[in-house]
């Protein structure tokens, strides 16, 4: 049985097939993670279409321009056409502007939707949308079967099986695997991380590469994530410590040179926007929305702003302190803004932000801590519900006739998918995963990998919520993208602990 599995774990090590017992075991390897994949396109199928975000419009314009310009359409047609698509666009995520003869531009590009995944997105739903959910859906199988195979080396089957068919039930995984957004990718970090550090001699130099890939796609995907996989590798430093949880330090640099190659790509896109466009690429101004309804920022508009000389100042005396109002609505400050201005609120976006929060620190920490923990316990399906303002306001704008239709008539559209239900169930499986683990590492003995990856998965949970309610609103779809983790793990706890009482 030990050989068996021992065969079975070969998918992708690289070696040259030497008889048909090696050829038929790869072939169940390569089988099993296609229906692991397959369990998570369940949901997309029965509603009828991949799920689609307000922001995967962003992505897909990203994507489109790249792919124009690698195919050498001019910038300036570019420019004219982006520009006339910004009117149309609810959200404005790239603006119109002036030309002067510092940058000699006329455009700026947005930087808050990444050009990497935009491709991605672009490309394959061209062709056929399910098919970058079956990418995704693939990517994470292959992930799972690289990790259960370290914890579960006797017989990887079954926990893998199992663990796949909980996920794709009463986990947000299927969603977000099918999800036309890159925020799977933020929990595959961990993973990735769990796989090089200490698991890596136990990997072949293909897998080693797909882990690598994949960390540094996550970091290049989008900015929440490296500043998550920045805490990850921070926190794997002081797992340094205790012998028992050391990671290996070729496993430790070959993951920090993948979470830099992320963040090069990032500077890397920036400079050839600027070189093509003539301008620096710009984000939406989510801190000074997030520091207007936390207090900090609001503070500063109204009593101190002008001895900074911010933009912000501007906004004064504000309509309201909800950051939704202040970025989307018609009457919000930086919706309502001239192009200029909008350049202007973006690149002061740090800025205004530590500067509120340096000059009241109190309130800040106040806030920051209460949207963490708000923020690490809302991980419902609830934002799915948007589909239909997706479908009315953003889908138009970058979906073929044949796509809006069979959007408009998926389940999620018409409102007949039980997001609601569904979250219920999945609030119950993580609360009883959470306990299924905590109980296990306090009473049951465990390998060191073992160990190692539970750390890393909670480490993630607590480092997701406290990024993200910090530095954005909390939200639903940001806890949700690495809730399902928690089941996964504990599945694998559960057969972990049987192999090792069975013995070899």
């Amino acid at each position: 049985m030990k050989n068996e599995a021992s065969s079975v774990a070969s998918i992708g090590v690289g070696v040259s097939p030497q008889s048909d017992t090696v050829n038929m075991t790869t072939l169940k390897a390569l089988m099993l993670v296609v229906t692991f994949a397959v369990m998570q396109m369940l949901p997309a199928a029965i509603n009828g279409f991949p799920f689609v975000f307000f922001d995967t419009e962003g992505y897909h314009k990203a994507g489109e321009a790249v792919v124009q310009t690698i195919a050498g359409k001019p910038a300036e047609e570019l420019i004219a056409e982006n520009t006339g698509s910004q009117a149309q666009s609810a959200n404005e995520e790239a603006t119109a502007q002036p030309g002067n003869s510092e940058n000699g531009g006329t455009f700026a590009v947005p930087m808050s939707r990444s050009p990497y995944y935009g491709i991605f997105v672009y490309i394959f739903f061209g062709v056929q949308p399910y098919l970058l959910a079956f990418f995704q859906s693939l990517v994470v199988g292959y992930a799972a079967w690289l990790t259960v195979r370290q914890l579960c080396p006797v017989d990887p089957v079954k926990p893998y099986l199992a663990a796949g068919a909980i996920c794709a039930l009463a986990t947000p995984l299927p969603y977000f695997s099918t999800y036309t957004m890159p925020d799977i990718f933020a929990a595959l970090a961990p993973i990735c991380l769990f796989l090089l550090c200490y698991s890596r001699k136990n990997l072949s130099v293909l897998q080693q590469v797909f882990c690598w890939v994949t960390l540094a796609a996550a970091a290049a995907f989008h900015n929440s994530h490296i500043l998550v996989i920045f805490g990850l590798l921070t926190i794997l430093l002081f797992m340094s410590i205790w012998p028992r949880l050391r990671p290996t330090f070729s496993g430790l640099l070959v993951s920090c040179s993948a979470f830099g190659a992320g963040v090069i790509a990032v500077f890397l896109f920036a400079y050839v926007a600027f070189t093509i466009f003539g301008s620096w690429p710009q984000s939406i101004p989510f801190l000074t929305a997030r520091g207007i309804e936390d207090g900090p920022v609001a503070e500063l508009i109204e009593n101190d702003c002008e001895q900074h000389g911010f933009t912000i100042c501007g906004a004064a005396p504000l309509q309201s302190r909800d950051s939704q109002h202040f970025l989307w609505h018609p009457d919000g400050f930086f919706r309502s803004s001239d192009p200029v201005t909008k350049l202007q609120l973006s690149n002061e976006d740090a800025s205004v932000f530590l500067t509120a929060a340096l000059e009241y620190p109190g309130m800040q920490v106040a806030a920051s801590l209460k949207n963490s923990v708000e923020q690490f316990g809302l991980f419902g399906l609830y934002e799915f519900e948007t589909a239909k303002r997706v479908f009315l306001e953003q889908a138009p704008l970058f979906m073929s006739e044949v796509d809006l239709k069979n959007y408009g008539d998926s389940k999620a559209v018409t409102g007949a998918y039980p997001f609601v239900a569904l979250s219920t169930l999945i609030y119950v499986v993580a609360a009883f995963s959470l306990m299924t683990v905590f109980y296990i590492y306090a009473s049951r003995p465990v390998s060191d990998a073992a160990l190692a990856l539970g750390i890393l998965i909670l480490a993630t949970l607590v480092v997701n919520a406290v990024v993200c309610g910090v530095l954005s609103d909390p939200h639903h779809r940001y806890q949700a993208r690495v809730v399902w983790l928690l089941p996964l793990l504990a599945t694998y706890l559960v057969f972990h602990i049987n192999q090792r009482r069975a013995g070899p």
